[in-house]
């Protein structure tokens, strides 16, 4: 056998893990982002804005045109009716007019004659198929208007003071209005007659104060 003495003992420990993972690679900068085209933005929008303007006008066109075939195609029987009661409305607000100024006419005991029409319903029926309008019939219902309201009557002058009844009666006393009242009603005239029936309600109250 040979010498052994003096040799390093043999190593008998097991060799370390081998490690098979590659190094983490170093972590590169990333690149700042890039500015956004405006004017390329701005471009495309305003391409896409007056393309929709375009086809707008278009539509509007064919629209116009579409309204103006069938306006075209609109039978003369049509056209007569249209026109028939374009006038029949214009002769309405005529009559409904010439009513109305025969009522303010007919209102000379009102205070205010151009509230009349207002207090008067459905006044087409003042005006006949002849076209003639019933003033008797206006100046009955006005009369009867100023009777259920007399405030809505006209005052002449100034309210007078009480009558002395030292003095006696007077002709412009309740009893000459009585006079005057049945002279109106006699004659038919009854919008005199609610008037002087109103004053003769005002002298009456103001003899009271």
């Amino acid at each position: 056998m040979g010498d052994t003495t003096g040799q390093a003992p043999a190593d008998n420990q097991p060799p370390g893990p081998v490690s098979t993972t590659d190094p983490a690679p170093q972590q590169q900068p990333q690149p700042e982002p890039a500015e956004p085209d405006y004017k390329a933005l701005y471009e495309a929008a305003q391409a896409k804005l007056s393309k929709a303007e375009q086809t707008a006008r278009s539509n509007k066109d064919k629209a116009k045109r579409l309204d103006e075939i069938e306006a075209a195609q609109q039978s003369e029987a049509e056209k007569a009716a249209a026109r028939a009661t374009a006038a029949e409305q214009q002769l309405a607000g005529l009559r409904r007019r010439a009513i109305d100024a025969e009522i303010r006419a007919a209102a000379t005991g009102w205070a205010d004659p151009t509230d009349a029409p207002r207090y008067l319903d459905e006044r087409d029926r003042y005006i006949g198929d002849d076209g003639v309008i019933d003033t008797a019939a206006i100046a009955h219902d006005l009369a009867a208007v100023l009777a259920a309201r007399p405030h809505l009557a006209r005052v002449d002058g100034p309210r007078r003071p009480a009558p002395d009844p030292s003095q006696g009666p007077r002709d412009s006393g309740p009893s000459g209005i009585a006079g005057q009242i049945s002279e109106a009603e006699a004659r038919g005239d009854w919008v005199t007659a609610i008037a002087l029936k109103n004053k003769r309600l005002r002298d009456l109250a103001a003899q009271q104060h």
